[in-house]
Formats: C-alpha cells, sequence, structure tokens
C-alpha cells in the first residue's frame, strides 16, 4: 500500500508554487453530490481557477469526463470585444486611402439625404444619366 500524502504535498502548491502558473497542472481532487444533485467546488479549485460566489461556469463532457471551466464575466467579454474592434480598426486605418480618409472627414454626420445630393451631385452621375436616360 502506498504510502498517504496530503494533496498539498503530492502536488506541491504550497507558498513556493504558483496555483495561476502557464503550465497545465492537474489537480485532483474528490468532493461528494448531494441529494439535491449539487456540488461544492473544492477550495484549491476554486482558487486556480479564480471562482468568486456568482461566476458562471460552464460543465463540459470530454472523453467521458465533466471539465468546469470558469466563463468570462460580461467586463471580460466587453474588453474581448473592444480589443477585437481595435485591431479591426488599425487593419483599416492601414488600408484606407487618403482620398477616402478626406471624404469619411468630409461626409462625418452627413444625413442619407446629404449623400444623396452629393452622389447626384458629382460629373460621372450626371453622366450616367445622360448616357442612360438621356437626361
Amino acid at each position: 500500500m502506498e504510502s498517504s500524502k496530503s494533496f498539498r504535498d503530492s502536488k506541491n502548491l504550497g507558498g513556493s508554487k504558483n496555483i495561476n502558473d502557464k503550465k497545465e497542472q492537474e489537480i485532483v481532487v474528490t468532493t461528494t453530490m448531494s441529494k439535491g444533485y449539487q456540488i461544492t467546488v473544492p477550495s484549491v479549485i476554486r482558487k486556480a481557477l479564480g471562482l468568486e460566489p456568482g461566476d458562471a461556469v460552464n460543465f463540459r463532457m470530454e472523453r467521458g469526463q465533466a471539465v468546469l471551466k470558469k466563463m468570462p464575466t460580461r467586463e471580460e467579454q466587453i474588453r474581448a470585444m473592444l480589443k477585437e474592434f481595435d485591431k479591426l480598426n488599425e487593419e483599416y486605418e492601414k488600408r484606407i486611402t487618403p482620398e477616402q480618409k478626406e471624404f469619411a472627414k468630409m461626409t462625418a454626420g452627413w444625413t442619407a439625404r446629404q449623400y444623396r445630393e452629393y452622389i447626384d451631385s458629382l460629373p460621372e452621375t450626371k453622366q450616367y444619366w445622360k448616357a442612360k436616360y438621356g437626361v
């Protein structure tokens, strides 16, 4: 029979090891399901995932095992969306021509009517109408 060690000793989670290391750690803890099918998430798991009361979690079945994952908060989701938007904006800024930038500045805040009037006043538009409709 193997000698029994505490979880902390066997996983070296004492003061010198950071639970949130980038390296994937295997943490195994046993808990009991209540009659109401509720499970208490052990403190070592809560700390490793950074779980707080009220946090949303996701259970996923993976190769016959349930995997618990902390879901991002609304604030984290919004920050991620804004970060993605900033990336897209930077890509757009790289691709836009100086003429397009000038047009964007000129037309900022225009209504649909103002756009239509501008397009109608262009020489190309007038030539198109004359060729197509004889106007």
